[in-house]
């Protein structure tokens, strides 16, 4: 796969010239092209670390995404759908777990390659996993559990990996409340095999929290999660002064177009961020006077403008934000349209943005 891989690469290099950039902010393909191949070669140069895999996709799924909606028509662009395919098969996608919001490509990388004789059983594999994963967020916690354990298999003893479970768990609890993911989460992190030291930035917020309010008889835990919250706190008293926090970390230079420009429009309704923003607080002026229900259609209409800002710009850090306004904006609206509009601004927030603050609001909500 990574000989294809190398192949791939090798004929991107050649063919592909520089586009003009769309805006300050816009980073050509070619450029992310050229962190996908030191991505690469980063990785064959340590042996293929998880935190090399995971950074290699992530520079592919940047350039794959990049070429999607810049040069859509250019035939590299199938090629780095192939290799998106390939890694997401190989590392057990989920996204859930994932920190690069590239849901949407990893399915249209799937879609092109399902009718492929050599990637064509991984593709539908793909596809059936996240067409299940989409109706039901039990299933999406379920995999997220079963994806990293997997992982954990592939890469024993790995750190990433054995952070990466603990991390699932609470990512699964975050966005079902089912209080067994918390309690595997707990448990997974009292294990003695557990990097405790090692625990992100990220990681710590959500979890050490927690662990706090278990062993200090919080309510709703279970004997077994203060027993192991008790074993956590102790573990991480002892590694004091110990291994450094660390974390998975990719080491792109650029990333996939930061923020939107001011002049850029989205979605059916052609909203910019300052129309969108615009449009949220009009809606909540008409709540206001009592509109209600009425005001739903307008508001579904602002959901879509905010995903296809997703898609082109999906670090861009207001988009958290303005997902959790428009999340509170359909709470108000007492209608079946807005009820199922509000689980899906839900979803996106937590699988997309699991770290963000907003997200971490629900789980303290």
């Amino acid at each position: 796969m990574r000989r294809l891989a190398v192949v791939l690469l090798a004929a991107l290099v050649l063919v592909l010239p520089c586009a003009p950039a769309r805006a300050a902010l816009d980073i050509d393909p070619m450029q992310l092209y050229r962190q996908m191949k030191a991505a690469f070669d980063k990785g064959a140069a340590a042996g293929w670390h998880l935190g090399d895999e995971l950074d290699y996709f992530s520079a592919v799924l940047d350039a794959g995404r990049d070429f999607e909606l810049r040069r859509r028509d250019d035939p590299e662009n199938v090629a780095i759908k192939g290799i998106t395919v390939d890694l997401a098969y190989q590392l057990h996608y989920d996204p859930l777990t994932s920190n690069d919001a590239a849901e949407w490509y990893v399915r249209l990388a799937a879609e092109a390659w399902q009718n492929d004789a050599q990637r064509g059983a991984a593709a539908k594999a793909i596809i059936a996993k996240l067409d299940a994963e989409d109706v039901d967020v039990g299933r999406l916690a379920y995999d997220a559990d079963a994806d990293a354990a997997a992982l954990a298999k592939d890469y024993p003893g790995d750190v990433q990996a054995l952070l990466g479970q603990v991390d699932a768990d609470l990512r699964a609890y975050n966005l079902t409340q089912d209080v067994r993911w918390r309690t595997l989460a707990l448990q997974r992190a009292a294990q003695p095999t557990f990097p405790i030291g090692s625990v992100p930035q990220d990681l710590g917020k959500v979890l050490f929290p927690m662990v706090d309010a278990a062993r200090n008889a919080g309510r709703g835990y279970s004997p077994d999660e203060r027993e192991a919250a008790r074993i956590v706190a102790s573990h991480r008293a002892s590694a004091h002064g110990g291994l450094q926090i660390i974390g998975h970390v990719v080491s792109h230079n650029a990333y996939l177009v930061i923020t939107a420009p001011a002049d850029e429009y989205f979605g059916h309704t052609k909203l910019s961020p300052i129309g969108l923003r615009n449009e949220l607080a009009r809606i909540g002026k008409f709540l206001d006077a009592g509109w209600g229900g009425r005001m739903t259609k307008e508001t579904v209409w602002v959901v879509d403008s905010l995903d296809d800002w997703q898609h082109q710009y999906p670090r861009d850090y207001e988009l958290p934000r303005l997902y959790k306004r428009v999340y509170d904006t359909l709470a108000r609206e007492d209608t079946p349209e807005a009820k199922d509009a509000l689980k899906q601004v839900r979803r996106t927030l937590l699988v997309n943005y699991p770290t963000s603050t907003e997200a971490r609001d629900f789980l303290s909500s």
